[in-house]
C-alpha cells in the first residue's frame, strides 16, 4: 500500500488510515491536510510518479533573526537553503505555501542551487513562522550561508564527466563495429555475422542512451509535464524513436538498424552540453577565486586569550588576530602591530601594502607578513568580500531585454519543429510514397538537426563570460542586464569631484584661527568621507592625535555637516551652508571647507581639483562614440567651469543638489540611455535614476548601493573598459543570434527533403552550439 503523501509503499497494518487514505507517518498526513487546506492538490499531479522522503517535522531553530536584511523598501529579506527538493514541483510547492502566508512579499527559488530569498514583513509574519511553513510540507530550511553550503555545481561537473566517459566509450567501440558492418556489405557478409554485429551495436547504445541520455529524458518529462517542449524533446524524441525502429529492424531482419546513429548523436549533443557548462563554470572562476577566502572561523581576542569565533559571529568592535597566511573577511582598523598585505583581489593593486596602527584593513586581502591587532568595524555580511560575492551569485538573476525575447522565440521554437518533423513525416511516406524507413529518418533528422539551443544560448554565455572579464578587469556587474543597457548608452553624465577629479584635492590656500584647536578640527573631519575632509587630514598629515567622540551628528547632503561635543556646537561644509547657520562668510571662487566652532570660524581652507589620470582620454574617446558628455557638480560655477574648460566639457550645471541631479538625470532619460558616473552620497538619487549608474570603489556606500557597476580599481581606465567590453558582448550577442537563426533557415528545408542523415544532422546540431559558445569566448580577448 502506497502513503497518499510520500508514495513509498509499505504494509497495510502499518499505516494511518483517515478519510479513506493511508498515510505512513503522522508527518505525511500533517502535510496531506495542510495541502488540502492551501487547495494546493495540485502538487500531486506535478509530483506524478516521484517519491518522497517521509515527513520529519522539527521546530527546532538556531537564531537565524542576525541574518535578516532590510530591503530598500523597509521590507525584511533573507536567504535560505531548502532542503529535500527533488523536483520542479517541489519548487512550485514551496513558492506556493509561502506565498500564501500572510505577510510573505516575495519568493525565488534557485531550481540549481535550492537557494530561496524570501522578502516579509517582520510586522506580520515572523522568521520562525516562515521555517515552520517550509517543514509543515516535508522540506527542511536553513540559512544559506557561503561559508559552509556546499557548491552543487562541482557534483553537477562530475555527474556530467562520469555520463560523457561512458557515451565516449561506448561510441569508439560502436564506431569500430559500424567499420566492420559497412566493410562487409561491400566485401560480403553472412547474416549471423550481421546478427551478432547488429546485436553488439544494441548492447553498447543502449547505456548512451539510458543513462548519459536520462538527463534529457528527464528535462523532457519535466517540460511536457509542464505543458511545454524544448530542445531536449526533440533530441530524444528523434533517438528514441530511432531506437525502437532499429530494435524492430534487428529481430525483423528486414531493414537497416541505425545504434550508430542514436548513440553518436547522444553523445555529440551531450559534449554540447558538457561544453556548455564548462563555459559556465569557466566564467565563474573569478567568484570561486572569491569563495576561497571564504574560512569558518577566524582569531578573536576575549579576555586576554585568543580564541576562535565563527565568522558570521563577530560583532562590531571584536579584536581579530592576523598572522602570516590569513586571509581577511572583516572591514577594521589596525590597532597595533604590522602587516604586509596582498589586496589584489579587489583594488588591483599589484605591489603588497604596509599597514600599521589606525590603517584601515578590508576584506578580501591576504596577509602576506606580519601580525596585528585589528578593530572589526562592520559584521561579515556588511564586509566589502561578503557584498561583492552576493552581488555576484546574483548577478544573472536579472536576465537582459534581449535574453527574454530570445526566451519567447524560445518557446514558440521546439513545437513548431516537432509540427514540422511530423508534416515531413506524412510528406514523405503519404505523398512521395517512400518506405517507411526513409520517411523515419527524414522525421527524425529535422528533430534533431533544429538548434533552439544555439538561440538560447546566444545570449545567456555571452553576458556571463562579459561579468567575468569585468571582474578580472576589476569591473563589477551588479546584474546581466546591465551588460546590454552600457552598451545602448548615448548620453554620459559625470560628477566632477571624486570622479573626472582626484577624489584628494590639494589645499592652496588656508587661514587658522590663533584658538584653533587641531584635534577638534581632525576629529571632526573625521565625521566623513568626502574627498575635501580626506584633502585637508592628508594636508595636516597627524598620525598621532587625541581622538574626541563627537555626539549628534547631522549630514547635511551636498552642503555640511554639524556635530556637538560636550555644549560646543561644530559646523563644516560650503559658503552657502555656513550662511544658512547665520554665520557671515566671504564668497568663495575656488572649492572651499569652512570649519566653525560656536558661531566662529576657526579655519577656512580653498582648495583646487586635480584632473583625475586618463580622464582626457575618457572624455575623447565618449566623443568618438558619438556620445554626449555632460556634468553636474554641488561645487561652485568658478570651480566646475574651471574643470569643464580643461576637460572640453561643453554642458555642465553647478551647485547642484542631490535633487536637482535626479531632476537633470530625468529629464536627459526622455532623449536617450543615460550612464551616471558618481561617487558620493550626494549622486546616490542621481545613479538610481539613471539607465546605468556607475560608482567607483572609493565612493560611498550608498552610492555604491545604488549603482548598476563598480569601477574597483577606482580609474577611469576602467569605465572606458566598460564600456568597450559591453559593446563588444552585445556586438557578439547579435552575431550568435544571426548565426543561429541562418543555421536553422538553411538546415531545416535540407533535413526536411532528406539530403542530411540522422547523424550529420547530430553532429551540425552540437556544432552550432559549440560555435555559440566559443565566437563568446572571443570576449575574453
Amino acid at each position: 500500500m502506497k502513503c497518499k503523501h510520500c508514495q513509498l509503499s509499505f504494509k497495510q497494518n502499518q499505516m494511518i488510515v483517515k478519510n479513506g487514505n493511508y498515510f505512513c507517518c503522522k508527518g505525511c498526513e500533517s502535510v496531506y491536510e495542510i495541502l488540502q487546506e492551501n487547495k494546493l492538490e495540485e502538487f500531486y499531479e506535478k509530483l506524478g510518479n516521484q517519491t518522497l522522503t517521509p515527513v520529519v517535522i522539527e521546530h527546532v531553530h538556531k537564531n537565524y533573526e542576525k541574518y535578516i536584511q532590510k530591503t530598500k523598501e523597509g521590507f525584511s529579506e533573507i536567504f535560505l537553503l531548502i532542503e529535500e527538493i527533488h523536483c520542479a514541483a517541489c519548487i512550485w510547492l514551496n513558492e506556493k505555501i509561502l506565498i500564501k502566508c500572510d505577510g510573505v512579499i516575495d519568493v525565488d527559488i534557485n531550481s540549481i542551487s535550492h537557494k530561496a530569498r524570501v522578502v516579509f514583513d517582520d510586522n506580520v509574519i515572523s522568521l520562525t513562522k516562515i521555517l515552520q511553513s517550509i517543514e509543515s510540507i516535508g522540506y527542511k530550511a536553513s540559512v544559506y550561508l557561503p561559508t559552509k553550503n556546499e557548491q552543487r555545481a562541482t557534483q553537477t561537473k562530475r555527474d556530467f564527466y562520469a555520463k560523457l566517459i561512458v557515451a565516449i566509450a561506448c561510441v569508439m567501440n560502436i564506431m569500430w563495429i559500424s567499420v566492420a558492418k559497412y566493410a562487409g556489405f561491400f566485401s560480403g557478409m553472412e547474416a549471423d555475422i550481421k546478427d551478432i554485429l547488429h546485436f553488439a551495436e544494441f548492447l553498447l547504445c543502449s547505456p548512451v542512451l539510458f543513462y548519459t541520455g536520462s538527463i534529457f529524458y528527464k528535462n523532457a518529462y519535466y517540460a511536457l509535464k509542464f505543458k511545454s517542449i524544448n530542445m531536449d524533446t526533440l533530441v530524444i524524441s528523434g533517438a528514441s524513436l530511432t531506437y525502437v525502429y532499429s530494435i524492430w529492424a534487428m529481430f525483423s531482419r528486414s531493414s537497416q538498424v541505425y545504434f550508430d546513429s542514436v548513440a553518436m548523436i547522444i553523445c555529440f549533443v551531450f559534449v554540447g552540453k558538457y561544453l556548455e557548462l564548462l563555459s559556465k563554470k569557466k566564467a565563474l572562476d573569478t567568484l570561486d577565486h572569491l569563495r576561497s577566502f571564504l574560512v569558518d572561523e577566524v582569531r578573536v581576542l576575549k579576555n586576554e586569550k585568543i580564541e576562535n569565533v565563527d565568522v558570521e559571529e563577530i560583532k562590531i568592535g571584536d579584536i581579530i588576530e592576523l598572522k602570516e597566511g590569513d586571509r581577511v573577511l572583516i572591514d577594521g582598523v589596525c590597532i597595533s602591530g604590522n602587516v604586509s598585505l596582498d589586496v589584489s583581489s579587489l583594488s588591483g593593486e599589484s605591489l603588497p601594502i604596509d599597514m600599521q596602527k589606525n590603517d584601515e584593513i578590508y576584506s578580501a586581502s591576504l596577509v602576506l607578513s606580519g601580525n596585528a591587532l585589528y578593530e572589526a568595524k562592520a559584521c561579515y555580511k556588511d564586509s566589502k568580500l561578503a557584498k561583492i560575492i552576493t552581488l555576484l551569485e546574483n548577478s544573472s538573476t536579472k536576465k537582459a531585454k534581449i535574453e527574454k525575447m530570445i526566451q519567447q522565440i524560445s518557446g514558440y521554437f521546439s513545437p513548431i519543429i516537432l509540427t514540422c518533423a511530423l508534416l515531413c513525416f506524412v510528406f514523405t511516406f503519404f505523398v512521395l510514397n517512400l518506405s517507411f524507413e526513409e520517411a523515419m529518418v527524414r522525421m527524425v533528422s529535422v528533430l534533431i538537426i533544429a538548434c533552439p539551443c544555439a538561440l538560447a544560448l546566444a545570449t545567456p554565455v555571452c553576458s556571463l563570460i562579459a561579468i567575468s572579464v569585468g571582474l578580472k578587469e576589476k569591473i563589477l556587474f551588479k546584474e546581466a542586464g546591465v551588460v546590454e543597457d552600457l552598451s545602448k548608452c548615448n548620453i554620459a553624465v559625470f560628477d566632477k569631484t571624486g570622479v573626472l577629479t582626484r577624489a584628494s584635492l590639494e589645499v592652496k590656500k588656508y587661514i587658522l584661527d590663533k584658538e584653533l584647536n587641531k584635534n577638534e578640527l581632525i576629529s571632526f573631519l573625521h565625521l566623513t568621507n568626502h574627498p575635501v575632509a580626506k584633502s585637508i587630514l592628508q594636508f595636516f598629515n597627524e598620525k598621532e592625535y587625541e581622538r574626541l567622540e563627537f555626539n549628534n551628528v547631522q549630514n547635511f547632503q551636498a552642503r555640511g555637516y554639524k556635530a556637538f561635543f560636550g555644549n560646543d556646537e561644530f559646523l563644516g561644509g560650503n559658503e552657502k551652508f555656513i550662511k544658512e547657520n547665520n554665520v557671515k562668510t566671504e564668497e568663495f571662487k575656488n572649492t572651499h571647507f569652512v570649519f566653525v566652532k560656536n558661531k566662529k570660524i576657526m579655519a577656512v581652507f580653498e582648495l583646487e581639483d586635480n584632473i583625475r589620470e586618463y580622464a582626457k582620454n575618457l572624455i575623447k574617446f565618449l566623443k568618438k562614440q558619438n556620445i554626449q558628455i555632460y556634468m553636474l557638480t554641488g561645487d561652485n560655477f568658478y570651480a566646475a567651469d574651471k574643470v569643464s574648460k580643461e576637460l572640453e566639457i561643453e554642458n555642465f550645471k553647478a551647485l547642484c543638489m542631490p535633487e536637482d541631479k535626479m531632476q537633470a538625470i530625468d529629464e536627459l532619460n526622455q532623449q536617450g540611455k543615460v550612464l551616471m558616473v558618481g561617487d558620493g552620497v550626494n549622486d546616490a538619487l542621481a545613479l538610481a535614476y539613471a539607465g546605468v549608474g556607475i560608482s567607483l570603489k572609493e565612493g560611498s556606500e550608498l552610492a555604491m548601493e545604488n549603482s548598476d557597476v563598480v569601477l574597483l580599481k577606482n580609474d577611469l581606465k576602467s569605465l572606458q573598459k566598460s564600456i568597450e567590453l559591453a559593446k563588444k558582448t552585445y556586438f557578439t550577442i547579435k552575431q550568435n543570434l544571426t548565426f543561429s537563426l541562418f543555421y536553422n533557415a538553411l538546415t531545416i528545408p535540407l533535413a526536411f527533403f532528406g539530403l542530411i542523415n540522422p547523424l550529420i544532422a547530430a553532429l551540425s546540431m552540437s556544432f552550432s552550439s559549440i560555435i555559440v559558445v566559443l565566437n563568446a569566448l572571443r570576449i575574453k580577448k
